[in-house]
């Protein structure tokens, strides 16, 4: 019997002990070296997804040494590094249908040639093939602002053209890779075609044409002659002198600022506009200030 129990409590040891060594094991896990991580960004009417790995300097020379210049690089770690797009985007300067590619690069020291490859589905640069390549561009390198340990991939410098870049960023080096939404290409083509070539006689085509102008900080002078055109064929439509009010203002044109927003007012009180009633309340004494009319 004290055999029997003597091998009972052994048993129960190695078996606690085994346990233990079971639990031990399973918490010490290694930090991943070079996680993976996914980027989301709106852009245009859809988004823009990237996944990649990223991979840490510690203490190494990047480009021209860890990263070879003029070798085929996976851009980032781990999986290829992909891009999917969920409409048509210009990257590089170039309209790339929506879709999911691979990212690759080439680093130069004065010159990166950027990779759209088709096969998405790669572990690292094994098994690409230049065949499905979808779309080579060269880019400069630029000096980052700061020193990147880690591998960064962002979006940045939006305008209101519709026009952002990726940004690769790593040690002390920046690569961006000009993106622009289709929208813009598009509307300037629309606009290329009706208003500077058949030179349409269409009073809110006029008015689209010269908002558009406006907001993307393009030729304001154009922009004003397509105000002012639209308004002699409408002058009843308080968006026309409000934006003609704008873009007066902008070339410092205060007198005939000021008239485009009296009359905007005009058409806001008679529509009952508060919120547009008072801006141009305030934008109007602040321009008879400008022009001499207001109170010492």
């Amino acid at each position: 019997m004290k055999k029997i129990l003597l091998g009972s409590v052994l048993a129960l040891c190695v078996s606690s002990i085994c346990l233990q060594e079971t639990v031990a094991q399973a918490t010490l896990k290694a930090p991943t070296a070079s996680p993976d991580a996914t980027l989301v960004q709106n852009f245009g009417e859809s988004d823009i997804t990237v996944t990649y790995g990223r991979p840490s300097a510690r203490g190494r020379k990047i480009f021209g040494q860890l990263i070879p210049f003029d070798s085929l690089w996976r851009t980032g770690a781990n999986d290829c590094t992909a891009l999917a797009l969920r409409e048509t985007v210009i990257v590089g300067g170039k309209k790339i249908p929506a879709g999911k590619y691979s990212l690759f690069s080439i680093p130069g020291p004065e010159e990166w040639t950027l990779i759209l490859n088709r096969d998405a589905t790669l572990h690292g640069a094994f098994g690409y093939d230049p065949q499905v390549d979808i779309y080579r561009f060269k880019v400069k390198p630029e000096a980052a602002g700061r020193y990147y340990e880690t591998f960064t991939i962002e979006f940045g410098d939006f305008n209101p053209r519709g026009e952002s870049s990726l940004n690769l960023m790593w040690e002390n080096t920046l690569i961006k890779i000009p993106l622009q939404t289709i929208a813009d290409f598009n509307n300037m083509a629309e606009i290329q075609k009706r208003l500077i070539d058949k030179q349409e006689k269409n009073a809110e085509l006029l008015f689209q044409g010269a908002a558009y102008y406006y907001a993307t900080k393009r030729d304001i002078q154009q922009a004003k002659t397509w105000v002012e055109a639209a308004e002699k064929m409408d002058n009843k439509t308080f968006s026309i002198p409000n934006l003609a009010q704008k873009i007066y203002a902008d070339l410092s044109d205060y007198p005939s600022a000021l008239a485009a927003a009296q009359r905007a007012l005009a058409l806001a009180e008679k529509e009952k506009l508060s919120s547009a009633i008072k801006d141009l309340n305030k934008r109007i004494a602040d321009l008879q200030k400008r022009v001499g009319l207001g109170k010492n």
